[in-house]
């Protein structure tokens, strides 16, 4: 009975789901929140987009032709007292009966959301937890957590391991939802030989977490022992002039390939040879997953939800935040193409364990349970 009830409650209307960002650069979270909301909009949800800012992307143009609609608020640099309101007057006309969240934007939304009455209130960690935010927002979280009803979402099993450690949650109240990408996108890698240029590949915004400046420190290493080796890297940030200048000073000029922020990585996934995330923490990176469904061999720091993705010599090579462990690494592969097709092939297996589907199950059974 309780079950027949359920299922007429939810075919009386579509389900309002409105996910809530800062902005929308090409970065993981990003990603994860355009794939999950065209997932729950195929499967007959509701959905509209909050953006603080007014940034546009390639993912704002692919979301908008797939006719789910954004507002951007115009958000101001630092504290902008204004988005309270703007928000309080969007969620009164929208009403939507779950609000998403993600990142460090909870202080703006949560006090309106309470004032606009929205019943359901979901925020994604994507991040470890003492990294997500700074510390005076982490006790902010706190009470938002404990006295607001914010149901806080892990994206990883050590991602979920340190909220429980941050917040003092009990494991029942902390789900955990891996990140999820199509994975019919990707150009599956299918030739492990090696034909002149070995390419490895990194795609990451150019600051203190993703670790250039020790990946640049591992590739000399590799590259004076293994000349016909490249390094290619995908992103933008405010070190990439940094970088550039790191270049230079190890006479890595010539080997180091700087291609700017990609909207379609697939075609460069696929060239690569070896696949390679020197960070020094992660939730659970979306580059990781992609590396996987393409079926690259895999260097990876073993930080954050990292190793709950990989497993060491089997679907990726894991190693501390160590220059010269890195490069060992690097090498090992670069000399072994049948350790290379190996590693690739397993990675692809597990790959299918982060599939989009599997993700929006999850969330569509989230939030219809607390509805």
């Amino acid at each position: 009975m309780k079950n027949n009830m359920f299922e007429r409650f939810f075919d009386m209307g579509k389900i309002k789901v409105m996910q809530i960002m800062p902005e929308f650069g090409l970065a993981g979270a990003e990603i994860m929140v355009e794939n999950l909301s065209v997932a729950l909009a195929k499967d007959g949800f509701e959905i509209c987009i909050v953006s603080l800012y007014d940034y546009h992307s390639a993912i704002t143009e692919r979301l908008e032709k797939q006719n789910i609609p954004i507002i951007y608020l115009g958000k101001k640099k630092g504290i902008d007292i204004s988005i309270f309101y703007k928000l309080y007057k969007i969620l009164r006309k929208e009403k939507p009966d779950v609000i998403h969240t993600h990142l460090y934007i909870l202080p703006y939304v949560i006090p309106v959301a309470l004032l606009a009455k929205v019943k359901v209130k979901v925020h994604t960690i994507h991040n470890v937890a003492k990294n997500e935010v700074g510390k005076w927002q982490r006790k902010i979280n706190r009470f938002f957590y404990k006295y607001c009803r914010v149901i806080p979402v892990s994206i990883s099993p050590l991602v979920k391991k340190s909220v429980i450690e941050e917040y003092g949650f009990e494991e029942n109240q902390v789900p955990m939802i891996f990140n999820g990408i199509d994975l019919n996108k990707y150009i599956q890698k299918n030739d492990y030989t090696n034909k002149g240029i070995i390419n490895i590949l990194h795609i990451g915004r150019f600051s203190e977490q993703k670790n250039h400046a020790g990946l640049l420190e591992s590739f000399k290493i590799v590259h004076e022992n293994v000349p016909n080796t490249k390094l290619r890297l995908i992103g933008l940030g405010n070190l990439e002039k940094v970088i550039k200048n790191k270049v230079k000073d190890l006479n890595l000029d010539g080997c180091v390939e700087f291609l700017g922020l990609k909207a379609d990585v697939y075609p460069y996934l696929n060239e690569a040879d070896i696949f390679i995330l020197p960070s020094l923490w992660e939730g659970m990176p979306i580059t990781l997953i992609e590396a996987m469904a393409t079926g690259l061999p895999i260097v990876a720091t073993a930080v954050g939800g990292v190793p709950d993705m990989i497993k060491d010599n089997k679907t990726g090579l894991l190693v501390d935040t160590n220059n010269a462990q890195i490069a060992e690494a690097l090498q090992k592969l670069i000399k072994d193409t049948n350790l290379r097709k190996e590693i690739g092939n397993a990675a692809k297996s597990t790959s299918e364990q982060f599939s989009v589907e599997k993700m929006e199950e999850q969330y569509a059974k989230l939030y219809k349970g607390f509805i």
